[in-house]
């Protein structure tokens, strides 16, 4: 079985040559048999092909740059709610809070955009009046089938508690409705 050598410069970190080994500890033992401008001053080498090596400070060894390493070196973007963390050189990502929270680079927080809050509470206290009124009209549908079914000497205890929850429920809708509106004042 070969095994495919991947060649880097040191200097710039590029591959410039992929010779075939019958094994990576031979090319280890002997590497300008498979390669014979292997120069071990310049030049390091991998089994795997690396998108973005680089050289081990510690080990001293060729490897793939961690997520962390690739945006100090500028080949990767932080995603917004996303950081480094220098000390334990790390990438530190915070949950956005809300549809209205918009990153702060510089302090590394997440901040309420009142535009953004103010058309998001608008858009929801609408959705809320929806259905207010699609929970009204639902009222009324079973107040109605509550009177035929009486008319019809037939049993409206079921309907009575569905008219019941229904009203709750609407409740529920008109206070958060107002909520909304009181929350919207103060923007």
């Amino acid at each position: 079985m070969t095994t495919v050598i991947f060649i880097y410069l040191i200097a710039t970190m590029e591959n410039i040559a992929k010779p075939v080994a019958t094994s990576a500890e031979d090319f280890k033992e002997n590497p300008t048999m498979f390669y014979p401008d292997w120069d071990s001053e310049t030049m390091k080498y991998s089994t795997v092909l690396l998108q973005n090596p680089v050289i081990d400070s510690e080990t001293g060894e060729l490897r793939e740059m961690t997520e962390f390493e690739k945006v100090k070196a500028g080949k990767r973007i932080l995603d917004d709610g996303s950081y480094l963390d220098e000390v334990n050189k790390t990438i530190v990502t915070i949950s956005k809070p809300n549809e209205y929270s918009v990153w702060d680079k510089d302090g590394n927080i997440w901040t309420e955009d009142k535009t953004l809050k103010k058309s998001y509470l608008e858009k929801k206290r609408y959705e809320q009046q929806q259905k207010y009124i699609s929970l009204k009209s639902k009222k009324e549908k079973l107040e109605e089938e509550k009177t035929e079914f009486e008319d019809l000497g037939f049993d409206t205890s079921v309907t009575e508690e569905n008219i019941k929850n229904t009203d709750e429920e609407m409740k529920k809708v008109l206070t958060e409705v107002k909520a909304i509106t009181k929350e919207l004042k103060t923007l």
